[in-house]
């Protein structure tokens, strides 16, 4: 009875056991698999696992939501940072950096994968390769013969760390060394006996050897401005010219009853939807009196106007004129600030926009006091509005941006 019930308890262990490995067997499969970089655990449980992973998900921390990385970004920059022994990155890839310090902080270095013959000579094949302290030294080593080998060794300076000797045929060795101290790695093959040295009785090896460096990484944060240029709509004013010229006002005599000898012109100026900001007349008296006109757009009256506006020292000073027999007054109806260039026959005047006015600005007239002369009077007018239109514009600006730089510590 108490066989049947071991027996029975033997079963029901192995049973748990087995259904235990096929659900770790299972979680192995899995194209991604979440890892917490605050966990502890071994790196290269880690680095196995994240070589057969198509992607790597890393789970919500402290940082920023979860991100995918594809395993190409992620050896990409791994590799960047072996290469250059120093990189930067925008702080909000710090997420995925941690899983880095915490997984892949070592660097692999394939030392040797070679097939020789053993020595038939007496003397040993040596070779030596350079390893640092914390090293880890994988060694695999197959002898390929039926016959065996008197002794393979590794050496780390001058003490043993592995050795085999009567080595037989068809078999293999595998392992690992931490090194303990900056020195020399020497792999001897021996086959030193009477008959073996006559070239009888020999066999062939295939021996790997690779080394896995700890790396000592350095973290750092640091603020970098970056020069970046955005679009932008902005509001800009255009400076516009309105104006006009007359050439042919006639004043008749006071004789003469069939005409008025005297004539009042209004300075009425339509705003519509834009901002007056400035207006001026200029008026001749004689017939050889005149203004530079080419049109109603390129003329001196337009220039004086700029000038006076935008406090140019362009010197443009407009041709005085005076007529004895002919009475001008100006009736300025405008709170407008009058510049300091003018004269009887012109000027130009600054609007206050804070002022609200009539479109009236003022009213010009002109009398003819001869009972016999005829006069052509000229009159040139002008107004400086500013209109407003939304343009898109590239700016060039600086933006503080945080990054942190991981560099490889290199051993002193």
């Amino acid at each position: 009875m108490q066989k049947t019930i071991v027996l029975l308890w033997v079963c029901i262990v192995f049973t748990s056991c087995g259904v235990s490995l096929k659900g770790v067997d299972f979680a192995l499969d899995k194209d991604v698999v979440k890892i917490d970089p605050l966990a502890k655990g071994t790196a290269e449980f880690a680095i196995s696992r994240m070589e057969r992973l198509d992607s790597i998900q890393i789970s919500k921390g402290e940082y920023a939501p979860m991100k995918t990385f594809s395993q190409a970004q992620y050896d990409s920059l791994y590799r960047e940072l072996l290469d250059k022994k120093e990189i930067m990155l925008d702080i909000t890839f710090k997420r995925f950096y941690d899983l880095l310090l915490a997984t892949n902080l070592n660097d692999t270095t394939y030392l040797t994968n070679i097939y020789l013959k053993t020595p038939n000579d007496g003397a040993p094949v040596s070779y030596e390769y350079d390893v640092k302290r914390n090293d880890l030294v994988f060694y695999s080593i197959e002898n390929m013969g039926r016959n065996r080998i008197e002794e393979v060794s590794i050496l780390e300076g001058g003490s043993y760390r592995f050795i085999e000797q009567k080595f037989k045929g068809k078999d293999s060795k595998q392992g690992s060394i931490k090194i303990m101290d900056d020195n020399t790695m020497t792999l001897n093959v021996s086959n030193d006996e009477f008959i073996k040295n006559k070239g009888f009785f020999g066999s062939k090896l295939k021996i790997s050897l690779k080394k896995v460096s700890p790396i000592k990484i350095k973290y750092e944060e640091v603020l970098d401005s970056v020069l970046i240029t955005t679009k932008s709509i902005e509001i800009i004013k255009d400076t516009l010219f309105t104006s006009s010229y007359d050439e042919e006002l006639f004043l008749k005599p006071i004789l003469d009853i069939t005409k008025t000898n005297k004539i009042s012109i209004p300075v009425n100026i339509e705003i519509e939807d834009k901002q007056l900001v400035g207006w001026g007349y200029w008026i001749g008296l004689n017939k050889s009196n005149q203004l530079l006109w080419m049109d109603d757009q390129d003329n001196e009256l337009n220039r004086f106007a700029y000038q006076e506006f935008f406090n140019k020292d362009e010197a443009i000073v407009l041709e005085t004129s005076e007529n004895e027999n002919i009475k001008l007054k100006i009736n300025n109806i405008s709170l407008d600030t009058r510049t300091l260039n003018y004269a009887n026959n012109y000027a130009f005047y600054r609007t206050d926009e804070k002022i609200q006015k009539t479109n009236r600005k003022a009213e010009i007239v002109i009398e003819n006091l001869s009972s016999v002369y005829t006069y052509t009077i000229q009159l040139g007018l002008v107004s400086v509005f500013f209109k407003e239109r939304e343009v898109e514009l590239d700016r060039e600006k600086y933006l503080v941006r945080k990054y942190f730089k991981l560099s490889i510590v290199e051993d002193e």
